[in-house]
């Protein structure tokens, strides 16, 4: 009787030892990881109960990415960039003439950013100053082009008048939908022509980013007045050349200046930490609401699947109870006739 009274005193207390042990080690994890939930803010909190967990995951993971610098400093100083794979290839414009633009491509996604470039620049400039490796790791597909009689590009330079359905025919070649032009110092004589039509021709452009951009003059007051399209002005606070063209970029009613300190026209490649965060906080703007509409249209047609299903459910329920119930009659009668 002792031995046995000993063993079972024995494995007593292992059992509280072991409740004790996980206890402590739950509430160890509780506090390192608690900070985690506190970035889901109030707007975002109705995704907390839904069971898409991909869909719970990349929205905490996007309120944490955009509460903290988009670009850090490693200890050396130099700026970090993240390691993306950047694919760049030919695409033909005309297959009679053969015409051949380069494209670098980064990242995946059915957002999609749209990268032209200035007279002294490529495509090239948005790998070397981390542009194209930003934008993917932010969640983006981003494309950067040669644009025509520069970097690899095959085609010789168009005239003003052609480069609208130039820019038009590259959007359908490369098959974008839901993008942003960001448009530097010489390209915006594609751009700005584009961005004017936007409102009846080009409404798969939701967003317009130029910088210091040439061919402002070409329009009228009304026609930048009638522009429906977001759009960051960014310049450099010592470009006094084109300080005309942020003016009449004003005009467009939606729209917020990014000034670049210490820097001149190209004030992107000049200071790139000041422009990628700038321009990540007015990208998150434009679409952080289409995803949560996507993401809510998507809910509300799982919500109606799982109605249905329930309804079904329901009515095979019904449908099983009252061939039950006219079972059951069926013995009764034939009970009743037995005794009779």
């Amino acid at each position: 009787m002792i031995v046995r009274s000993t063993f079972l005193k024995v494995i007593t207390a292992g059992i509280v030892i072991f409740g004790v042990v996980v206890f402590i080690l739950n509430l160890i994890s509780y506090h390192q990881n608690g900070h985690d939930y506190s970035l889901v803010d109030d707007n975002n909190a109705y995704v907390m109960s839904n069971r898409d967990g991909d869909a719970l995951i990349r929205i905490k993971a996007d309120v944490q990415s955009n509460s903290k610098p988009a670009v850090l400093y490693a200890g050396d100083g130099k700026i970090v960039v993240p390691e993306v794979r950047i694919r760049a290839y030919m695409i033909s414009m005309n297959h009679e003439q053969e015409q051949h633009v380069l494209v670098r491509e980064a990242g995946e996604g059915n957002f999609n950013i749209l990268l032209l470039h200035g007279q002294s620049f490529s495509s090239k400039t948005w790998e070397k100053i981390g542009t194209l490796q930003h934008l993917a790791s932010w969640g983006y597909r981003a494309f950067a082009i040669d644009l025509p009689g520069y970097g690899n590009s095959s085609l010789p330079v168009i005239q003003e008048a052609a480069t609208v359905q130039w820019l038009m025919r590259l959007i359908r070649t490369l098959r974008l939908s839901n993008f942003v032009i960001i448009s530097p110092s010489m390209s915006g004589r594609f751009a700005i022509p584009y961005v004017i039509q936007s409102n009846t021709k080009h409404q798969s452009m939701i967003g317009f980013v130029p910088i210091s951009p040439s061919g402002t003059k070409n329009f009228d007051t009304k026609d930048y007045q009638q522009v429906q399209i977001p759009t960051l002005i960014v310049h450099g606070e010592n470009d006094t050349n084109f300080q005309s063209a942020i003016n009449t970029l004003k005009l467009i009613p939606s729209n917020e200046v990014l000034t670049i300190k210490n820097a001149s026209h190209a004030c992107y490649v000049q200071q790139p930490l000041q422009f990628h965060n700038g321009l990540r906080r007015f990208l998150y703007t434009i679409y952080r609401p289409i995803y949560i509409e996507q993401y809510k249209s998507r809910s509300a047609s799982l919500n109606n699947s799982n109605s249905s299903l329930l309804l079904e459910k329901s009515d095979d329920h019904d449908r099983n109870s009252k061939l039950k119930g006219e079972s059951n009659n069926r013995t009764i009668d034939e009970k009743h006739t037995h005794v009779h």
